[in-house]
């Protein structure tokens, strides 16, 4: 239940409307918005997802709505940002709907007025509390978990404390604090973790990485306290001896999505986004359990409430710079 309150508080949740897009209708007429969607042909979908999960949602789209083409533009959450805001600042035809881990983006543009409001049968369903602004829909999160490879470590280690023993000296990596992501990561282990779990983790000798399931993959490290599903489940496909455990307790990043106002086909927007919402398009995400769904009864999928947000609003530059001084007087 805390653990969903910090959602909550964090995404000041309020169920407000968004001002309908000149030229349209966003009155409750789902049908009519499918065929204006139709006649669009076309949608942008801007995405920081793993390429295997956009895939996976884009197929299902395109089963379900042939006649509506999606044209996918994959990166990093922090650069496709970037992107949408150029096109936004130059009045440029991109993006339709994006989907990031940039979380307060959406809670920004929905309180501008900048996000249609969700309009298809997937919203009836959908967790208010899941709802930022009552416009962007929080759909899904990523946990962070301990992975390793499988060939060195057949009795993998269950815990975060478990990677203090003296089996895995010299034989782990970590980190570089590359994003504040990773800053709220380390200071949340330093919270949750034994005393003085980074001195101690440290003291085992560990390799920094900026990426860093390649390098378990290939034997370089035997395990990592920092790993993502989503990237660490293609690699298991392409034959990588990789294995993740999800400790408990566990943190983990939001994903938003948003159909954008600017956008030049609205309808086909709010097509793809209801699609996304659907249990149709988050089983296709979240049911292989490699990351959490907001919707109850999704198959497979990680439980939300199991999962503790990455908050963006505890971290502006000074604490950010604060943190990173206290890291590396540890790490470097």
């Amino acid at each position: 239940m805390h653990k969903l309150m910090t959602v909550m508080r964090f995404m000041a949740f309020a169920v407000l409307g968004a001002s309908p897009l000149a030229g349209w209708s966003q009155a409750g007429d789902w049908p009519s918005i499918v065929a204006a969607a139709r006649k669009e042909g076309r949608v942008q979908f801007y995405t920081g997802q793993t390429l295997p999960v956009a895939n996976r949602i884009v197929a299902g789209f395109r089963k379900q709505y042939p006649d509506i083409a999606v044209e996918v533009t994959r990166g990093p959450s922090g650069e496709i940002l970037a992107k949408v805001d150029q096109e936004r600042a130059a009045n440029l035809d991109g993006a339709d709907v994006f989907v990031s881990t940039e979380v307060a983006w959406f809670t920004d543009r929905a309180r501008e007025n900048r996000l249609l409001r969700p309009a298809g049968p997937a919203l009836k369903a959908w967790p208010a509390q899941f709802l930022a602004q009552g416009v962007a829909p929080i759909v899904g999160s990523d946990p962070f978990v301990i992975v390793y490879n499988r060939n060195l470590l057949p009795n993998p280690p269950k815990t975060y404390a478990d990677l203090l023993g003296p089996e895995y000296r010299g034989k782990l990596g970590t980190m570089e604090l590359a994003s504040t992501v990773l800053v709220a990561w380390y200071e949340w282990l330093e919270k949750t973790q034994v005393p003085d779990f980074l001195v101690r983790l440290k003291a085992q000798q560990p390799k920094l990485y900026t990426a860093i399931a390649q390098s378990v993959a290939s034997g370089e490290i035997a395990v990592s306290p920092f790993g993502i599903p989503s990237a660490i489940t293609p690699l298991v496909q392409q034959g990588a001896p990789l294995g993740f455990v999800v400790p408990t307790p566990v943190m983990g990043n939001l994903y938003g999505a948003g159909a954008l106002n600017w956008s030049r086909r609205p309808n086909a927007a709010l097509v793809l986004v209801d699609y996304v919402m659907s249990a149709e398009g988050q089983t296709l995400w979240h049911g292989g359990g490699e990351s959490a769904s907001p919707l109850s009864g999704i198959p497979g999928a990680i439980a939300m409430s199991a999962i503790t947000p990455f908050d963006p609003s505890r971290y502006p530059a000074a604490a950010v710079n604060k943190y990173r001084e206290h890291w590396n007087r540890i790490f470097k």
